[in-house]
This record gives structure tokens, sequence and C-alpha cells, in this order.
């Protein structure tokens, strides 16, 4: 069940008796587990009716689970971390038989009682007990949302503050930002903020005062780097690197981006269309525009010579063949030596 299905079936009323929610995206597992527990233990005696177990022996989750609500028909109970969906984690109980004690008393659950298993990602589907929920509750798994639900869940988070949103100041927003809604959340608020009285907030908002991932850094100092700037292209990385980066990180990063330019550059050459192109690349028209522009200066041979030294780089590196120090710096100094020399495109 994915988390839009699960949310669809709590407005419907549909409620099971046990759940596992897993998955990357951890601020909507969150405030499903906030729509579920208001469902359930909401009203005057909330805190009675509201429990939560952190990697609890099976004896002290089936007490949770036989005690009666008080003033309710149901109570709430939130299993966090069980070392028996978590690999490597220590337990201080027997997982065999506590398998076999939780897997038989899910089979005989009280209907007043609803057990939600919750972790943070992904449980591990080689556990016995994963196998047995499987079985006996309703797997929900939240994973990051695409490009229309990010943008769906955005417009709706401004529209709470009053303000209204483009596509393109959407795309803009989680292609800097990131797509972690926890970080986003925050930066709607800034955003809010920032425009005051006006009742939209733009790209240049966006650009204004959002936190920048170290992707989306790592793009400007490719675009710097292959636009001849190398000084720029220098200062950024130095910047990354004084906020702690780590330079194998960066050089895989700029791999990626001198790949897709490639990419970007051969799909025009067949003729494809700027947001065909996007859609391939996974990134944004204006993205798209921008790495389109970029790709002319070079040809397909260059671009995949950047590509290949970046990626033999990277191997040596992890090797031990070359010495992490210096390694991206020589990269990007051999990059800017192709533009230089490339005075014909």
């Amino acid at each position: 069940m994915t988390h839009s299905e699960f949310f669809s079936a709590l407005r419907n009323g549909q409620i099971e008796k046990c759940y596992l929610f897993e998955g990357e995206e951890e601020f909507t597992k969150q405030a499903a587990l906030k729509a579920l527990r208001e469902k359930i233990a909401g009203g005057d005696f909330a805190a009675m009716n509201d429990t939560r177990l952190v990697d609890p022996a099976p004896d002290a989750l089936i007490a949770a689970a036989e005690t009666l609500p008080f003033m309710s028909e149901k109570r709430f109970l939130e299993v966090r971390d069980s070392a028996m969906l978590l690999s490597g984690k220590a337990k201080e109980y027997d997982e065999d038989s506590a398998v076999k004690r939780l897997d038989a008393y899910l089979s005989e659950l009280p209907d007043t009682a609803v057990i939600v298993f919750t972790v943070r990602g992904r449980a591990d589907g080689r556990k016995k007990l994963y196998q047995s929920l499987k079985k006996k509750a309703k797997l929900v798994s939240f994973d990051p949302l695409d490009d229309k639900e990010l943008a769906q869940w955005i417009a709706r988070s401004l529209k709470k503050e009053g303000k209204k949103i483009s596509q393109a100041a959407c795309q803009r927003l989680w292609f800097s930002a990131g797509r972690d809604l926890t970080l986003l959340n925050n930066e709607l608020g800034k955003l809010a903020a920032y425009a005051g009285d006006r009742d939209e907030v733009t790209e240049k908002d966006v650009q204004a005062i959002c936190v920048q991932s170290t992707e989306y850094k790592v793009f400007d100092m490719t675009d710097a780097l292959l636009s001849g700037q190398g000084g720029k292209a220098l200062r950024m990385l130095d910047g990354l690197l004084r906020d702690g980066e780590e330079r194998l990180m960066l050089l895989s990063l700029l791999g990626r981006q001198c790949r897709q330019l490639r990419y970007a550059k051969a799909m025009a050459a067949e003729g494809r269309q700027q947001g065909e192109i996007a859609s391939k690349l996974g990134v944004p028209p204006f993205v798209a525009r921008k790495t389109l522009d970029t790709a002319r200066s070079y040809t397909l041979d260059q671009l995949g010579e950047m590509a290949r030294l970046c990626l033999d780089s990277e191997y040596l590196v992890k090797s031990g063949q070359l010495s992490d120090a210096g390694t991206l710096e020589k990269v990007m100094l051999q990059i800017l030596s192709m533009r230089e020399a490339n005075r014909y495109v």
C-alpha cells in the first residue's frame, strides 16, 4: 500500500488492526502516524489510549495491546525500531522465540487495539517478523514523492499560508533545496514570510533565500567550470570543502553531471525536444535548458572523455592508487583545459 492509498483508506474509515510503516520519506510517515493516532486515540482521553514503545520485548507489547482502552473504543500502540525488523541491531531477547510468540498473537489481535510497527527507512525484508507482518498486517510504503506529487504537496502547503506558486518555481525549489519534505517544509515557511503581502511565491524568492543542496551547488560549480570560469569553479569547490563535503562524493557528482551533459547533447542530436530531455534526465525544464546550452560548447567525444576521467579517477582513489587530496582539483583543471583547446565548437 502506498502512502496515498493509506490516507485515502483512512479518510474512508478503513482502519486495520496492525500496520508496518516503512520507507525513506520520514515527513509523510510521521504525518500518517499523527493522522492515524488522532483517528484512534483522539479526544479528551488521548493520553490514556496512546502507547509508544521502543524495541519492546513481546511481553511488553502484548501487555500493552491487551490493556483495555479508557473511555474509547480502541487504543493506539506505536512500536518503534523493533530489532526484529532491523538488520544488525542488538536484541535483549531471543528473536526466534519472540517472533513465534508475536506471530501467534497477531493472528488473534483484539478489536480494541491498533498496532503500528514503524522503522526509520526500510525494514529488513529477510527478518522473520517482517515475513509475518506481510501476511498479517498492512504494509505501508513511504517512498519519496515523484515530481507531480511533490509539486502538489508544495502547492497545498503554501495554500495554507495564503500563497500560491507556479510550477516553474516549484521545480526550482525542489531542485535547489532537495526533495526531503522536512527540509522543504522549513523552506516553505521562510518563503511565505519572505513573500510578505504578495500572494505568490516566485522563482526569484526561491533563489534569494532558499538553502541549496550539495547536488545543486555541484551543478552550479560544473556549469561554471564548463563555461570556462575556472577561478569561480575552484572557489565554489573550496566553499563546498569548507562546508565539510567529501572530495570523493563531489568527484562522483561531477562525473554524473558530465554524463548528463553528454546524454542531453546526444538526445538533442537525435531531434528530441527539451521537455523529453528534461524527463529523461529527471530534472526540471530550466535545468535541461541550461544543460543543453553548456553541452553545445563541447563534442560528444569530449563530454564522454570528461565523464570517463571522473569515473577513472574515482576508481583510482577508491582502490588506493591515487590520493584523495588534490585529485578532484586535478580533474577540474584537466576539464578546463579541454575547453581552452576547443576553440572550434
